[in-house]
């Protein structure tokens, strides 16, 4: 009787198949590991997680997980069983892994590893990075990415979707809501204040983008001078609990290059160096680089709207940013790429006033510009607009002081009120900080009284 009813049921299951019915449960497979030599303690738990990470600007869903107790040494085998009806085709789909010990997290996955939908398959391979192993600083563990809804003056709110990847680079996407076209995305590089307080996104936008470190979870919109916005609105992007991809469509410019069969995209904004992915309007990106190259591999300015996009390599671990030409523009044989912006050094630097208090500097004719220089052996030299400056100066974590300051004592035709107000200005000043090629000089109370620009190396 038993056997009669085992029959009956693998023969009503066998229908079911037969007729397309999806399956309760599938799964998704694959191997964790990581590179750093030592020893996971005894008893290590590892946890994987199968996350919906298709809607930006929102935590990511859950849709299953695995955890694995006293997991032993790598690699470590998972499997995650799901149901398939929670799958809708159109969504993007990865699995993240951390390795615990106790309540303490010792190992993490920082890249997305996408399956099971969009050419993915239902395995992956995990590679997971020591906590604490990348620089440490307020951002916390990075990648990372941030959302809020942020205020508009002229709409609801503007959805914010901040990528801040560990190589320095951000993917920004902004959707104004109830508004038609967009949303609007750009890339760039971020640079860390030198105090650490602040961080500058530096894109293709006519001004970059400034937001302090609230905490490691959270980031504030700052105003275009770096100050705070005094509002009872909501200026906070939060961190979000898993990395989400973000696949920006803008205007490009890089060096584009052609080897063996083979196209590569070096992004000027970001300095990320891309496969070009054999798609789209790729033939005439090709075609224009051949006829105008002078060398083999040479390296060419090429213009063109695209999509940085998560696709798998022809050999190797992937997924990798790869770049869709969308539509080719044109080569400029001529053009190079602008040198990467970075934090200027405080010493031995010509820092050129640009600011006073609330005003901009103004220059008079046939005189020397304000400015000062930072000597290694601790000397101030420079200039007030008018008349030489030199003293002394020390400076530690952030914090500025100077001492013996003097000037020379020629009569100037205009600007003499301006630099007597530089010279108090300078008196006040409390503590500093760079902001790529920028250097703010603030007073005790935090306020801002001068503002520099590197324009030249002694």
């Amino acid at each position: 009787m038993k056997h009669m009813l085992a029959a009956v049921v693998l023969i009503l299951l066998t229908g079911c198949l037969a007729k397309g019915h999806t399956p309760e449960t599938a799964e998704v497979s694959g191997e964790a590991y990581y590179l750093e030599r030592m020893a996971a303690p005894e008893n290590a738990r590892l946890e994987v997680r199968l996350i919906d990470i298709s809607r930006a600007g929102t935590p990511a869903i859950l849709v299953g997980k695995t955890v694995v107790e006293n997991a032993g040494q790598p690699p470590y085998a998972f499997q995650i069983q799901y149901a398939p009806a929670l799958i809708d085709p159109r969504h993007t789909y990865s699995v993240a892994a951390r390795l615990y010990d106790g309540n303490d997290l010792l190992f993490v996955t920082d890249q997305v590893h996408q399956v099971i939908t969009r050419g993915f398959p239902s395995t992956a391979t995990l590679r997971m990075r020591r906590v604490g192993s990348a620089p440490a600083h307020l951002l916390g563990e990075l990648p990372a990415t941030f959302t809020g809804t942020l205020p508009c003056a002229s709409c609801p709110g503007i959805d914010y979707h901040l990528n801040l990847l560990d190589d320095g680079v951000y993917f920004l996407r902004q959707a104004y809501q109830d508004r038609e076209g967009g949303p609007f995305d750009d890339i760039g590089r971020y640079l860390l204040s030198s105090d650490g307080d602040q961080l500058t996104l530096f894109g293709g936008r006519e001004e970059p983008l400034r937001l302090a470190i609230s905490a490691p979870d959270t980031l504030r919109l700052l105003d275009r001078d770096g100050g705070h916005i005094e509002s009872e609105l909501n200026y906070n992007l939060s961190r979000q609990p898993e990395l989400q991809p973000l696949e920006p469509r803008l205007l490009l410019g890089g060096m584009y290059r052609y080897m063996a069969g083979a196209g590569r995209f070096r992004e000027c904004l970001t300095g990320l160096d891309m496969p070009v992915a054999t798609e789209a309007d790729n033939r005439a990106l090709e075609e224009a680089y051949l006829a105008a190259r002078e060398q083999p591999g040479e390296e060419m300015r090429a213009s063109l709207e695209g999509q940085i996009s998560q696709r798998m390599p022809m050999e190797g671990p992937g997924p990798v940013l790869t770049l869709v030409p969308e539509r080719f523009i044109g080569v400029s044989p001529e053009l190079k790429c602008p040198p990467a912006i970075q934090l200027a050094d405080f010493k031995n630097t010509y820092w050129r006033a640009s600011l006073l208090d609330t005003e901009a500097v103004r220059l008079a004719p046939n005189q020397r510009e304000p400015h000062l220089v930072f000597h290694e052996d601790g000397r101030l030299a420079g200039s007030d607009g008018c008349n030489r400056i030199i003293g002394s100066y020390e400076e530690e974590g952030g914090t500025l002081a100077f001492s013996g300051l003097a000037t020379t004592r020629k009569a100037c035709p205009e600007g003499m009120e301006q630099a007597s107000r530089f010279l108090e200005a300078l008196e006040e000043v409390g503590r500093y900080r760079i902001i790529g090629r920028h250097m703010e000089m603030l007073d005790s109370k935090g306020t801002l009284r001068l503002r520099f620009e590197a324009v030249a190396l002694q």
